[in-house]
């Protein structure tokens, strides 16, 4: 794991823009909280590259680092109204003013602009790391994503429909939410979420490990709105362990009963559709950025009621001090209400 912790890092300094390795599934210590932190290491290791490159970021014109400091411009989809103007600006401001001393933040001409007049190294990419949108959204996989023939997961499982199966266990070389497992092409991807009611949420999520360089993304359908967001979580914060740095936090009041009753209603659905002697443990996935970071699964005969989060969690994995410190800040202040785009 310590190599690609580095390799993490390297991203962020260069931005570099390929795919996210996905993490394996780690071993549960700490019982239910754990599972937790196990599953949550993968959240936020996963995350920090996606920062790097989040589409978001991605310019033809690169930031400008001038003889007295640096300055960062970004764009924004469209029109902004005065309000969302004043809240994004409030969140870049706060998360910048943790991580990159003296950046200034301002609002003008229809972009925002972000200087540094004394910026110690690293600035430029702090800027950019931070500035992602930072959504972060928790689904039941199996009850969310849709198959291609247009029926979700949880509905075809019962039949034990084969495809349906491979979308829900994985294959021999591939876990759920990989490409290759009922993933798409984006034209094809539109194409399904197409065929979904106007008044039904579809969201298109990037397959969780992409294949070599240069070949096309791969996404998913999910159908709904997700079951918990980033707004679950409260007071992150980089804590010092053994080998490295972790991210703690803890669940708000209401993020643990709805984490609880997440885990619970997919505990449940695998102990019905499994049967002697196949099990069919279901998952839930976490997406940051609509970007599919890892599908963990419920173990349902472990945690037939669902997992509890009485004393939050922990990350453990040994992450570089200014890493975690990121991931901490990301998580403070929230999402942008608005994606912005550098451009200068």
């Amino acid at each position: 794991m310590s190599d690609y912790f580095d390799r993490v890092e390297r991203q962020i300094v260069r931005r570099v823009e390929t795919g996210v390795p996905r993490p394996r599934r780690l071993p549960s210590p700490f019982g239910h909280l754990g599972l937790v932190a196990a599953v949550l290491v993968v959240i936020l290791v996963a995350g920090v590259s996606l920062l790097a490159r989040s589409p978001s970021q991605t310019s033809s014109t690169a930031p400008t680092t001038g003889a007295h400091g640096v300055s960062v411009w970004f764009a924004t989809p469209g029109p902004v109204a005065a309000a969302t103007k004043a809240r994004t600006t409030q969140i870049l401001r706060a998360r910048l003013h943790q991580a990159v001393p003296g950046a200034q933040v301002s609002w003008a001409g229809g972009r925002i602009d972000v200087r540094v007049t004394n910026p110690r190294r690293g600035a430029r990419a702090e800027i950019l790391a931070l500035s992602a949108p930072g959504r972060l959204e928790f689904y039941d996989w199996e009850a969310s994503v849709i198959a291609p023939n247009g029926n979700t997961v949880a509905s075809l499982l019962q039949a034990h429909d084969p495809p349906a199966i491979v979308m829900s266990q994985g294959s021999g070389t591939a876990a759920p939410g990989d490409p290759g497992l009922g993933s798409l092409s984006l034209a094809r991807a539109r194409q399904l979420a197409a065929k979904e009611p106007a008044s039904t949420r579809v969201t298109l999520v990037q397959a969780a490990r992409q294949g070599a360089a240069g070949s096309a993304a791969q996404f998913y359908v999910l159908r709904g709105a997700p079951a918990l967001s980033g707004a679950s979580i409260t007071d992150p914060r980089p804590s010092a362990i053994a080998g490295g740095t972790a991210v703690s936090f803890r669940f708000t009041a209401a993020g643990s009963r709805g984490f609880r009753a997440l885990t619970a209603a997919i505990a449940r659905r695998g102990a019905r559709v499994s049967s002697v002697g196949q099990t069919l443990n279901q998952h839930f996935a976490i997406v940051l950025d609509n970007h599919l970071i890892d599908v963990p699964y419920v173990d349902y005969k472990q945690y037939p009621d669902g997992i509890s989060d009485q004393d939050g969690a922990e990350l453990i994995g040994g992450f570089p001090k200014q890493s975690a410190k990121d991931i901490a800040i990301l998580l403070r202040y929230g999402p942008l209400p608005v994606n912005l785009t550098a451009t200068g």
